[in-house]
């Protein structure tokens, strides 16, 4: 009797399903059990069997945990005894019954030569094995299993493939794959998967050819695969890993590497590819904004969520090092990411393109980024220096500094270990990178801090100079021998300035040369003040001497000797900078910048600085050219602001807000960089205004207003309610509410109506609609219809066609506060053919950027070879035919050919802070600031140009927006205090005192202008009080308190009376009141007291003695003369003199008042009234040198931010 039952097709075919499902989710232990059961009820199905034995004992002889490579070996070894049975099995006649029972089997015997490093013999049994997709004899087929060993299948050939050295083979492999990934529906489907898209990642970066669009289409496609499988397969982790498993981490690591390189190549997502090469693409021309803001958020989406899965992976499977170790991989990471969020922060992004928040979102988000990534590391310096980097970004200097002292101290300290020990240190920056970091603090502390932020420059300095002289090693390694046979031995090392790179050194003396020269501008020590200005441009001169085409060095350099009036010196510098733009290296340079303007910009403040160094040599036709240039340099106007000039011009609401469509460079620049090119039109039309008079300078205001419109919007007016002012009567019904009806209301109806038709037609060829430059072209050196004598300060010739010589009369003729003015007349001037030869040298090469037909021509220094261009672009629109129109640059034929060769990442991108997004309130305040400057500049011109009603309107204009900004503080964190008022605190500009005192200054000069003498002292008085050191403020009171000593001006108002007989009855009032002169018969004129009614004189009033008596009674019984008591009318105009000494002393010590030849002007007339004749005398030779080389305005109008760019 048999014992043996007879098979049962059921339960075979149930156990052949369960045994499908304990292979596909890897319970090995259950397999051998469900294969004897499947090999009962179901024999056919042995080989089957044998492939899920053998995959059983594959998994137990690649997981079995070993303690030597020795049993590691001999277990895969022995599954050689497996072979010869499963390449039976596949010969064998149940195989050609069921075909995927043959190729499971194939499949596993490749398998194994692959464990046992066999790639030949694996791929030979590949070759054949191919599965049918179906079962002939069973309804329960292993599908499960099947659809792993095809994924397997896959990943065996193309690492066999690529081992033997076929990978062209492999690599199409590898694509096939990943565009046919199966699934994750049990683990073992998804760690095959898994490990096959891993490989095809990692291969398809390793064998990447070239960084072009189409490399990058490619190689992205697998890692795009690898992220969908995630998005499906989720979070679960893989049944096992091998030893030839690619780690998770690194796959997401290299995705972020790739997507980050394609971020910093300026590629953009195609949002409609018409196949795999085609995922990329180079914005064009016939890109629309919408297209192009809809690829940049599907990018920063993508980045986003590969940035947050890595970082999840990093940080959990990170340990905290210990102390003489670092974390290299998440420093690696927290580099990366800076990196793109610069690439996020450039002008190429605008909000609109990022998630919602904008720039500031991303920063935020980085910012989280840095501090967990902190969690991770122990006093990681490359950490703390990407949060000094963020927080300053951010606008959150005290946060930045926080960590720059940090970073500072640590460093500090590893630098002096490391010359005690001769050794490296773990963790450090690189001395380069450190020095760097050191010279971006000095420019953060110098640009937007405060006097304590100087104070903390110049100490910082000192400590970079002693950086510099420590002695370092060359290697952690290298050891230097002490003597012949001794043992001792010490580290090689040399000095730190010696393994610096230019650029660093370069960088190293500038940030000492801008903090010395910052310092020598706030200093109380007015002895310190010269020293710290050589010791400026010396080191400056290193800075040059390591980088000689560094803008920014060549600004502080030409800056710092302006200042010391070597004018002569500065023009050179600056000529230098400008002219090596068009060198072949510099185009080459700027073209492989993020944005081929930035050298452009930066040049901006150095054309200004030129004009003003120019005007100082009374070359004033040059600088009107200089600041035309500083415009002309960027082609078309649509370049810089965006939109046609005549809009801006002609209708100011229509001006282009920031987050408009069309762009231009102004939208990408912050407040310094737009009050520089408010600032540089405001030297035009005084400019203007010295050569043609004050009526052509009026004319030039609504242009000054729409420029501010467009450079900072409309700031609208501020609600609060205003105080009349009894001195001056204010105009309020042409107030409206924005700059246009400002602009429009604020000339008197008369003075509109009859603008010069010269001023008209000024005005339209700056905004013709036919010239697409912002200015007219620069005058030809020299000309024969127009020469200009520029040797003569007072007059210029103008040579008609007749030959008639006709007198101009220039704006020296005349003194005005802000303009040059010399009271002596030993000045020498160049002569004419000095002026040309320099006007021929400093001509630009662009100068013309309109053809003859008055369409736009590139200048020849933009032009670059693009002769490779391959993917082909729309037509160029424009009006006229293109046969009428010189063909593109590069581009012979219509329509163009885009070249798709990438440019290579601009290294200096990566070594400056983005200009810090200051906090709504100080932005607002930085904004209203500049407004308030603009709206009394032009109160000063229309004083000059004796339109007091207009002056009046300005004034009060400025005014509103000035205490508007102190009831906005109140609503701040904090409240409002003195100490914020009279303190500018961090990001720059002016406190609000010092804009308040501005505005009591202006009310001053125009009551000075109205004949209000006593107005104008209590607005001084009253600007005095909220900033004691206001230049202006001082020398106006200064010079009323002077003319009540000389009594050319009465201690008090004077107040009108109907009963002049009771009132000169009254014996108090008559001692109180001031002697008056009268007139006598020996009198030679009349009396020097002037009217009331009047413009008062400071300068040509003759001082009055010291008091004395002279009657013979008043001796002493020694017999000497007794001066008697003062009295009290005495007594006040000696307390005026000495109060005004006392206030110019001070001020001729500070930096806002050395160099102020008005100041000292004021000074000597004090010295000369209190006796001290010699100093009187001293002062008066430092304003003839003052005078010699001052310009049309001040140094300090060049740049907000001080020496730094």
């Amino acid at each position: 009797m048999s014992l043996h039952k007879t098979p049962n097709p059921e339960k075979g075919a149930r156990y052949l399903g369960l045994l499908d499902q304990a292979l596909c989710a890897a319970h090995w232990s259950e397999v051998p059990e469900l294969a004897r059961k499947v090999e009962k009820h179901a024999p056919e199905r042995k080989s089957f069997t044998l492939a899920a034995r053998s995959q059983c004992q594959i998994a137990n002889a690649s997981h079995r945990p070993t303690s030597a490579a020795s049993n590691a070996t001999s277990s895969l070894h022995s599954l050689g005894e497996l072979v010869p049975r499963l390449l039976e099995s596949t010969t064998a006649t149940s195989a050609k019954s069921y075909p995927d029972d043959a190729f499971v089997a194939s499949i596993c015997l490749a398998e194994i030569y692959w464990v046992q490093e066999s790639p030949i013999d694996a791929l030979k049994v590949l070759e054949g094995a191919t599965p049918s997709g179906q079962s002939e004899k069973s309804a329960a087929a292993p599908l499960g299993w099947l659809e792993v060993c095809t994924v397997k299948a896959a990943y065996i050939r193309a690492v066999c493939l690529e081992s033997t050295g076929r990978h062209s083979d492999a690599r199409g492999c590898y694509q096939t794959a990943v565009i046919q990934t199966p699934g994750h529906r049990s683990a073992e489907l998804r760690r095959w998967t898994e490990r096959l898209l891993a490989s095809a990642c990692m291969y398809s970066v390793k064998k990447m050819p070239s960084p072009s669009a189409q490399d990058f289409s490619e190689t992205y496609t697998a890692f795009k695969a690898w992220a969908a499988f995630w998005d499906r397969a989720g979070e679960t982790n893989s049944a096992g890993t091998s030893n030839v498993d690619v780690p998770r981490r690194q796959v997401w690591k290299a995705y972020y590497d790739l997507i980050s390189t394609i971020l910093q190549h300026g590629l953009l997502y195609n949002t409609t590819p018409q196949a795999n090469d085609d995922l990329f693409v180079i914005a064009g021309p016939d890109y629309s904004r919408e297209k192009y803001s809809a690829s940049k958020r599907a990018q920063r989406k993508e980045i986003k969520e590969v940035e947050r899965t890595y970082e999840t992976l990093l940080l959990k499977e990170t340990q905290f090092p210990k102390a003489s170790q670092s974390n290299t991989e998440v420093e690696e990471w927290a580099e990366q990411v800076v990196t793109n969020w610069r690439a996020f922060s450039s002008g190429e992004w605008t909000d609109s393109d990022l998630e919602e928040g904008g720039k500031n979102a991303v920063s935020r988000i980085v910012l989280d980024i840095l501090y967990r990534a902190a969690t991770k590391t122990f006093h990681s310096t490359p950490i703390l220096r990407h949060l000094f980097t963020i927080h300053t970004a951010l606008g959150e200097f005290d946060l930045a500094m926080h960590a720059f002292n940090s970073y500072m101290e640590i460093t500090d300290k590893g630098k002096a270990r490391e010359e005690k020990t001769g050794r490296r240190s773990i963790g450090l920056d690189d001395d380069d990178e450190a020095v760097l970091t050191v010279a971006e603090a000095v420019r953060v502390l110098c640009r937007y801090g405060d006097r304590e932020q100087a104070e903390k420059a110049l100490e910082t300095t000192g400590a970079l100079q002693k950086w510099l002289d420590q002695k370092r090693p060359i290697t952690a390694d290298r050891m230097l021998t002490n003597g012949g046979d001794h043992e001792s031995e010490r580290p090689a090392s040399q000095s730190s300035a010696s393994a610096l790179k230019s650029t660093s050194l370069a960088a190293a003396y500038r940030a000492m040369g801008i903090s010395q020269a910052h310092w020598a501008s706030l200093t109380f020590e007015s002895s310190d003040r010269p020293g710290l200005l050589e010791q400026a441009a010396s080191n400056l001169r290193r800075a040059q001497r390591y980088d000689e085409d560094s803008v920014e060095t060549a600004y502080s350099l030409a800056l710092v000797l302006a200042r010391q009036r070597d004018v002569s010196a500065a023009i050179e510098v600056v000529r230098s900078v400008i002219e090596s733009r068009d060198r072949p290296d510099i185009v080459r340079e700027d073209a492989g910048s993020p944005s081929p303007h930035d050298r452009k910009r930066k040049l901006i403040p150095l054309w200004h600085l030129l004009a003003l160094c120019l005007t100082a040599d009374d070359e004033f036709e040059a600088a009107v050219q200089m600041c035309q240039a500083a415009f002309k340099q960027f082609g078309n106007p649509l370049v810089l602001f965006g939109q046609p000039m005549e809009i801006m011009l002609r209708d100011p609401e229509r001006a282009i807000p920031s987050d408009s469509g069309a762009r231009g460079l102004v939208d990408q620049m912050e407040g310094f960089e737009k009050e520089g090119i408010l600032q540089i039109k405001m030297t035009e039309i005084a400019l203007l205004e010295l050569t043609e008079g004050p009526e052509a300078a009026v004319d030039m205001t609504d242009e000054l207003l729409s420029v501010y419109s467009r450079l900072f919007g409309s700031p609208g007016l501020p609600t609060t309610s205003q105080k009349s002012e009894p001195a001056v009567p204010t105009t309020n019904s042409r107030l409206g509410g924005t700059l246009r009806s400002i602009a429009g209301s604020i000339r008197p109806r008369s003075s509109r109506s009859v603008r010069s038709e010269k001023g008209t037609s000024r005005r339209l060829s700056l905004a013709s609609a036919d010239n697409t430059t912002f200015l007219p072209p620069l005058p030809a050196a020299s000309s024969n219809n127009n020469t200009q004598d520029l040797s003569s300060p007072i007059a210029i010739t103008v040579t008609n066609g007749d030959n008639a010589d006709t007198e101009k009369p220039r704006g020296r003729h005349a003194h005005h506060p802000h303009l040059p003015h010399l009271p002596f007349h030993g000045r020498k001037h160049g002569d004419a053919s000095r002026s040309r030869t320099r006007d021929e040298s400093l001509t630009v090469s662009d100068q013309d950027p309109i053809s003859s037909n008055g369409n736009t021509t590139l200048p020849q220094s933009q032009t670059a070879d693009m002769s490779n261009a391959q993917q082909h672009l729309g037509a160029i629109p424009h009006n006229e035919a293109h046969t009428n129109l010189p063909p593109p640059p590069g581009h012979d034929n219509q329509p163009p050919r885009q070249d798709v060769r990438l440019p290579a990442p601009h290294p200096a991108s990566a070594s400056t802070i983005p200009e810090p997004h200051l906090s709504p309130y100080y932005e607002r305040r930085q904004n209203i600031g500049v407004l308030v400057k603009t709206w009394l500049f032009i109160a000063e011109l229309y004083i000059r140009a004796e339109t007091y009603d207009d002056a009046q309107s300005a004034v009060s204009n400025a005014a509103r927006f000035a205490e508007a900004l102190e009831a906005g503080l109140a609503g701040e964190d904090g409240g409002t205090s003195a100490m914020k008022l009279c303190l500018k605190g961090w990001g720059g500009g002016q406190s609000i005192d010092d804009l308040l005192a501005d505005v009591w200054a202006a009310k001053a000069q125009l009551s000075l202008a109205l004949s209000k003498p006593f107005a104008a002292l209590s607005h001084y008085e009253q600007a005095v009080s909220l900033s004691p050191d206001h230049p202006v403020a001082i020398i106006g009171l200064s010079n009323l308190l002077l003319d009540i000593f000389e009594e050319t001006l009465p201690a008090e108002e004077p107040m009108p009376s109907t009963r002049p007989l009771l009132i000169a009855s009254n014996p108090l009032i008559r001692e109180a009141r001031p002697t008056l002169p009268r007139p006598t018969s020996s009198s030679s004129g009349p009396s020097r007291r002037p009217s009331l009614v009047g413009t008062p004189s400071f300068l040509d009033q003759k001082p009055r003695p010291v008091i004395e008596d002279d009657s013979e009674e008043a001796t002493t019984t020694t017999g000497r003369r007794a001066r008697p008591d003062p009295t009290p009318a005495e007594l006040n105009r000696l307390a005026a003199r000495d109060r005004a000494y006392m206030l110019l002393s001070n001020l001729t010590k500070l930096g806002t008042g050395w160099d102020d030849s008005e100041a000292w002007m004021a000074f000597a007339r004090a010295c000369e009234l209190s006796g001290e004749v010699k100093r009187a005398r001293q002062a008066l030779w430092w304003v003839v040198e003052l005078e010699e080389k001052r310009g049309v305005r001040g140094w300090e109008v060049v740049g907000a931010g001080g020496y730094t760019l």
